[in-house]
């Protein structure tokens, strides 16, 4: 610390606050001194860190420097949870490194594994504090003694705890895509997703654009929620409610289904609002994965730091907006809407 604060020209004592956000220190110099103590290599003891912050509200700490980060997920999903979340487990990791911390993955499927016996293995490693991963269900249960854990959710997927969590902004990520849209000419905007992720984001996205349609209200568009994904439901959506651009989740399947409608339907619009790595070309919301499980880990030591466990009385939800990315999947309108030459669904027959 003596380095840092030698090459930042300040007190050992303003390095140490600066690198835990104490509001006296101004935001210039928190970046300056995080700055330098990255150059230098400097890293925060867990322990110590924890024992000075005890001092000072006059308690003992109790755990060691092992994050878990808690999931829920047979053998078969694996490989899909790595691939939809991995990056959450990533940006953890990386930021609990960066203050002394490490993270341990902890998967709680096997039945075998009672309330009792889950808490009795992570005490016993010395691990006071969790990070509940998202799960692929809502409402799928996760049983902790939560009282012996500081404890945060990713997400909102796990809904029968009152737990603190931390989450993308879905409200504010469809209301930007929409406005992106708007300004390139785009005017009846449809969203397609599945239902079980739908009710997994509280129907945050469904809001945002029912609000969005309330200020446009000529070009309003039923949404498409999805119990499977069924190209013959989509098409015939498609065809019934013309939108000129479709906001989802799985663009490349979308993709595929406008591309065999031909190529008036290719120019429909195609806007993401969750862009991974994978979605080349698509444009969409970036929700930044990394920084969330980052931010859940500065949640979790936070709360070590100041000896907070258990459930709180009024849990906190910290909301991270995320990043537009342009792309060639959303292109300026120039010409009338496609969608108007696309061949309409006949309307089902009226009962004799």
């Amino acid at each position: 610390m003596s380095d840092v604060a030698r090459r930042a020209g300040v007190h050992a004592a303003t390095v140490s606050r600066a690198l835990r956000n104490d509001p006296r220190i101004t935001q210039v110099q928190r970046e300056n001194v995080r700055r330098i103590a990255g150059e230098l290599g400097y890293r925060q003891n867990p322990l110590v860190a924890a024992l000075m912050s005890a001092r000072r509200a006059g308690r003992r700490p109790a755990h060691d420097s092992t994050l878990a980060f808690v999931t829920r997920y047979p053998a078969d999903r694996a490989a899909f949870f790595r691939s939809e979340f991995g990056q959450l487990l990533t940006g953890a990791r990386a930021r609990a490194h960066a203050q002394g911390f490490r993270v341990d993955e902890f998967n709680l499927h096997d039945p075998a594994l009672s309330p009792a016996r889950v808490t009795e293995i992570l005490l016993s490693r010395g691990i006071r504090g969790t990070l509940i991963a998202p799960l692929h269900f809502l409402g799928e249960p996760v049983q902790l003694d939560w009282t012996r854990f500081a404890s945060v959710a990713i997400g909102y997927s796990l809904s029968r705890v009152p737990i603190s969590r931390v989450s993308h902004n879905h409200f504010n990520g469809l209301a930007l895509a929409a406005r992106e849209c708007r300004a390139v000419g785009r005017r009846r905007l449809g969203l397609v997703l599945p239902r079980r992720v739908h009710e997994k984001v509280e129907r945050r996205w469904l809001g945002a654009l029912l609000l969005d349609q309330a200020d446009h209200s000529a070009d309003h568009v039923p949404p498409l929620l999805l119990d499977e994904l069924d190209e013959t439901a989509f098409v015939t959506w498609l065809s019934r409610h013309q939108p000129d651009t479709v906001l989802c989740l799985n663009a490349p399947v979308v993709q595929s289904w406008l591309t065999r409608l031909g190529p008036i339907a290719r120019r429909v619009a195609i806007v993401t609002l969750d862009r991974r790595s994978r979605d080349r070309g698509v444009a969409g919301i970036d929700q930044d994965y990394p920084q969330i499980g980052a931010t859940a880990v500065d949640t979790v030591i936070g709360m070590l730091h100041r000896n907070e466990h258990g459930l709180p009385l009024k849990p906190l939800s910290l909301l991270l907006d995320g990043t537009w990315v342009a792309g060639a999947t959303l292109r300026p309108v120039t010409v009338p809407s496609p969608v108007s030459r696309l061949p309409r669904a006949r309307p089902a027959p009226t009962p004799a």
